[in-house]
C-alpha cells in the first residue's frame, strides 16, 4: 500500500526533495547507546534517532534516494538533501543530483582538508 502511494505521488512529480536528517552534519559521539544519546535540534533536545526519520520515510517503501550536499552551516558543517525517485529508477535521483551539481557547484572538501 505504501509504494503504491508513492506511485501515485511520483505521476505527477519526478523526484522529491527532503532533508537528510534534521541538523547538519554532528560532532561524532559514542557516549550511552544509540537510544540514549540525544541530539539538539532548533535548542531541543530530541532523540538521536530522530537522524533517521528522514531515511526511513523512503526506504521502508524500497525507493531510491541519492544525497546532495548544498552548503554549509555558518559553523562549516555541511549541509545535504535527499533526492528521492519512483521505485526502481536510480538513475533519475542521481541524474537530478547531477544537473544540481552542474547550478549549485557540487561536493567541496572541508577547509583543511
Amino acid at each position: 500500500m505504501l509504494r503504491a502511494r508513492w506511485e501515485d505521488f511520483f505521476t505527477r512529480f519526478d523526484v522529491l526533495i527532503c532533508p537528510i536528517t534534521p541538523t547538519a552534519a554532528l560532532p561524532h559521539r559514542n557516549e550511552g547507546t544509540i537510544l540514549s544519546r540525544t541530539i539538539r535540534v532548533n535548542g531541543a533536545e530530541r532523540p538521536y534517532t530522530d537522524q533517521v526519520v528522514w531515511a526511513g520515510l523512503v526506504t521502508m517503501a524500497l525507493l531510491p534516494s541519492t544525497l546532495a550536499p548544498v552548503g554549509r552551516t555558518p559553523g562549516g558543517l555541511p549541509v545535504g538533501l535527499q533526492i528521492v525517485g519512483p521505485y526502481l529508477e536510480d538513475r533519475t535521483t542521481i541524474d537530478f543530483a547531477e544537473r544540481l551539481a552542474d547550478v549549485i557547484g557540487g561536493y567541496a572538501p572541508p577547509p583543511g582538508a
